[in-house]
C-alpha cells in the first residue's frame, strides 16, 4: 500500500507560509505530546488560581535544538499587562502544577508581565518558540 496524503482546504492556514514555519519550529521541539499538554493545563490552572492572564508560553534553550539530548525545560510565560498579578505567588503556583503534570523535572521558568527591567524575557522571547497562545 502506498501513502496517500490528506486533502488540505485551498483556505487552510497550513498554506500560510508564517503560520507553517511556527508549525514546523513547535514540532521540532523535544517534548513529547503529553509535556506539552501537561504545561498548558499547569498555566491555565495556575493563572486560574492566581487571577493572572497569559498570552503566550514559549519554550527556549536546549530543548528548541532537535539534535540535543536531555536538559531541563525553558519556559517563558507572557503575562497580560494590563491584568497585574502576584508574579511570585504565580511563580510558586506554576511550579507545583508543573510538577503536578510533568512530575519531578528540571524546570526554569521566567514569568513576564511587562513591567520588570530585566532583558532577559527579551532574550528569551528572540530565542524562543511558541508553544502555546491564549490571544
Amino acid at each position: 500500500m502506498s501513502y496517500v496524503p490528506p486533502l488540505r482546504a485551498a483556505a487552510s492556514p497550513e498554506n500560510d507560509s508564517s503560520f507553517a514555519a511556527m508549525k514546523t519550529a513547535a514540532t521540532n521541539l523535544r517534548l513529547t505530546p503529553r509535556e506539552r499538554d501537561g504545561i498548558r493545563t499547569a498555566v491555565q490552572k495556575a493563572c486560574g488560581e492566581t487571577g493572572a492572564v497569559w498570552r503566550r508560553v514559549l519554550v527556549f534553550g536546549s530543548r528548541t535544538d532537535p539534535n540535543r539530548r536531555g536538559g531541563d525545560i525553558d519556559l517563558l510565560v507572557e503575562l497580560e499587562p494590563a491584568r497585574p498579578a502576584d508574579t511570585f505567588r504565580l511563580n510558586q503556583r506554576l511550579r507545583l502544577a508543573l510538577e503536578d503534570e510533568l512530575g519531578e523535572q528540571r524546570i526554569d521558568l521566567v514569568l513576564d508581565d511587562g513591567n520588570a527591567d530585566s532583558v532577559f524575557p527579551t532574550l528569551a522571547r528572540e530565542t524562543g518558540v511558541e508553544l502555546w497562545s491564549n490571544t
